[in-house]
């Protein structure tokens, strides 16, 4: 009993270890930020298996901390976390026991969030962690001969543009000849086929308006620690061409960048990568959900299944690219709301508009076959999935996230080359070694994403109820997901080469 009133009176002076103002012992009230997890240290010489910690409000539902598991030393972490809608005020931590009375402990006042720290906000960093997870592990699938092959088709121009309309058709196929043979090159050439069977004159156009969207975008955002503060509408608006043509989503991160620049906002390595941040919003949900619903197509599904699956997963994940280019952009702030007003509505309205242009353009396709319209069929075989240059980018944007999410650049070099190893095996093919076991193994891209994700996720509950603070176990969260894709890289390399192997003899 008096071991148990001592821990509870040291209650408040204990780390609260991810709230600064709860390092001050004379301070009564502690102040701590919603839309974060907070913790608290008890144990030592008393039973705390019987311990119950809330957060208690007269005027708002009780929040109950989550216990850890006991370390060495007798000691839990308690953690709780605060809504990002919970009502800001005055509350008080309540400890009770068996047999015992309830005790305030402490007082609390939720104010908003003041930083955002993606460590301290488990839940926006598992799902950040999840998605990368997938779009690794399934690029290592894709190196397998059963996806290199990709296809569209593309009718031949009949109509004559305007001297003023042609001179912008030029300088987009211009501009996008010139990049080197690549994945994303015939990717965006694909992409663009859509715009292009509706209007030539806007396949022209478009990328030069969206140039002149994302400056605009910059100009208007208001700049608080070195970086923008992005409208939802202008954002959304820019990602919406985005998907349904790629090309132009890349000319506005290209147009937004540029501003920045020259107005002297970026000043800083996270702002720098905020940029980058803000044009995979815009480029990459267009991109990555047409080259999975095209791998997603490949696999062995029922009839049924095979119309609606392909379609469903390739637009979610096209949303889950967008909701981590928000994440990201404001992991990169020292403050709250570069893109004001986080949530999943426009994620959300992204998967919708992803959907319906795959649908638009199967309607386009079937149109295109039925007037019996002269059409070439284009195809690419990947070589590789990536080039060099990715890869070491790759590595470096890995290695700064980290960093500014830690500010441990130990931590962050190793995991960052740790998560990058798995994109480097892309580049090049193995002769060795080959087991004849991989050789016949009949890998599905999606299922076997889906896996590796559902691993990924008992990890992190078993890592949540580890007795660290939440900084710590993001930096598990971190370490574990790099050590999965490093793990399955090079099981994909070695399944990869005793499968060429077996198609060989």
């Amino acid at each position: 009993m008096r071991n148990k009133l001592i821990a509870a009176g040291l209650l408040g002076f204990f780390a609260f270890l991810n709230s600064p103002a709860a390092l001050a012992v004379d301070t009564p009230i502690l102040t701590w930020e919603r839309g974060k997890e907070h913790n608290i240290v008890l144990g030592g010489n008393t039973n705390v298996a019987d311990w119950k910690i809330q957060l208690v409000s007269p005027n708002q539902e009780s929040l109950a901390f989550h216990m850890s598991k006991q370390n060495a030393n007798g000691y839990v972490v308690y953690s709780v976390n605060i809504p990002s809608t919970y009502k800001l005020g005055i509350y008080t931590v309540e400890t009770s026991g068996a047999g015992l009375p309830k005790k305030v402990v402490a007082g609390v006042s939720i104010v908003n969030m003041i930083s955002y720290n993606l460590l301290q906000i488990p839940i926006k960093l598992i799902i950040l962690l999840l998605t990368l997870v997938f779009l690794i592990a399934t690029l290592s699938i894709m190196r397998m001969k059963k996806y290199e092959q990709i296809q569209y088709l593309r009718p031949t121009p009949s109509a004559q543009l305007p001297n003023f309309v042609a001179s912008f058709y030029r300088l987009r196929g211009q501009s996008v000849d010139s990049l080197k043979k690549s994945l994303f090159k015939f990717l965006l050439i694909r992409e663009g086929e859509l715009t292009h069977k509706i209007s030539p004159t806007l396949w022209a156009l478009l990328p030069a308006l969206s140039l002149l969207l994302g400056s605009l975008v910059a100009k208007s955002g208001q700049v608080v620690g070195g970086v923008v503060h992005v409208s939802v509408a202008l954002f959304f608006l820019t990602a919406l061409i985005g998907v349904i043509d790629p090309y132009s989503g890349f000319t506005a991160a290209i147009g937004f960048a540029f501003v920045q620049t020259i107005v002297g906002n970026v000043t800083s390595v996270s702002s720098l990568m905020s940029l980058f941040a803000v044009g995979a919003g815009w480029a990459v949900p267009g991109i990555i959900s047409s080259l999975y619903q095209d791998m997603f197509r490949k696999d062995n599904y029922s009839s049924a299944l095979k119309r609606v699956l392909p379609d469903i997963f390739a637009s979610l994940m096209g949303g889950l690219i967008f909701l981590d280019s928000e994440l990201l952009t404001n992991s990169f702030a020292n403050h709250v709301g570069p893109i004001s007003e986080i949530n999943l509505l426009i994620p959300a309205l992204v998967v919708v508009a992803i959907f319906a242009r795959m649908h638009f353009e199967r309607y386009i396709l079937r149109d295109l076959h039925l007037t019996g319209e002269n059409y070439q069929v284009r195809v690419l075989t990947l070589p590789r999935v990536v080039s060099p240059r990715t890869v070491a980018f790759a590595a470096l944007y890995f290695i700064g996230t980290i960093y500014v999410w830690t500010r441990s650049l130990g931590f962050a070099l190793i995991v960052g080359i740790m998560m990058a190893v798995p994109i480097s095996l892309l580049v090049v093919r193995f002769d060795s070694p080959k087991i004849q076991y991989f050789g016949k193994l009949q890998r599905n891209i999606l299922i076997e994403g889906l896996l590796l994700c559902g691993l990924m996720y008992l990890i992190f509950i078993q890592v949540s109820d580890m007795p660290f603070d939440v900084n710590q176990k993001g930096k598990f969260f971190i370490l574990y997901s790099a050590l999965v894709l490093f793990i399955h890289g090079f099981l994909s390399a070695i399944i990869d080469t005793s499968n060429r192997e077996q198609v060989a003899a």
